[in-house]
């Protein structure tokens, strides 16, 4: 497996796991009112700070760029639903962002509505992953070519994922340890 490719699926990985947390904090938090709102706040941290500002840059300015630039006929359709997924997800973290202050902020009605947005948050990772992993990795490993894989591994060699990287960030340690602790799911979900 290309460097890269052993890179991105690592991320995938994590990203599944925040997505997995994200999931069951909905279904508590429409079963039971309540929710480990310091999780959520330092999920919502990491989203921000590195699928959106580190993942998805690389992936667009060198995977996708050169797949764009090799077979354009062939990853054309893929590519443009994964830059706007990409590109509403700005969007869908603010809505997060929002729902998770009125939750802190006790204001009606926000338990529901934070429950709702977390869990079609969580949905649409969990899509967007298996979409990306499904077609366009794929379709990558067969249209690009060696220089193609050479600058997009030095590129994602220099990605250093502050939850699951060398030096992981001492703000998801908390968050880190629950993703290492999921095994089973607890009874009932």
């Amino acid at each position: 497996m290309r460097p890269s490719m052993r890179i991105l699926a690592k991320e995938h990985l994590a990203l599944r796991a925040v997505a997995r947390i994200m999931a069951t904090e909905a279904i508590l938090l429409a079963r039971d009112g309540h929710v480990d709102l310091a999780l959520l706040e330092s999920i919502a941290a990491y989203i921000g700070q590195y699928p959106n500002k580190i993942h998805h840059p690389k992936e667009e300015e060198f995977l996708f760029r050169h797949m764009r630039a090799r077979a354009p006929e062939r990853c054309s359709a893929i590519l443009d639903r994964l830059l706007g997924e990409h590109g509403k997800e700005q969007e869908s973290i603010a809505t997060f962002l929002r729902a998770l202050a009125s939750y802190r902020n006790a204001e009606a009605g926000a338990a529901a509505q934070l429950a709702e947005v977390t869990a079609s948050y969580a949905k649409y990772l969990e899509q967007h992953i298996e979409f990306e992993n499904t077609y366009a990795f794929p379709l990558a490993e067969e249209v690009l070519q060696e220089a193609d894989w050479q600058e997009i591994d030095a590129a994602f060699l220099g990605n250093d994922d502050p939850l699951v990287g060398a030096i992981a960030g001492l703000q998801f340690v908390d968050l880190h340890r629950r993703i290492m602790a999921l095994g089973a799911m607890p009874p009932g979900f």
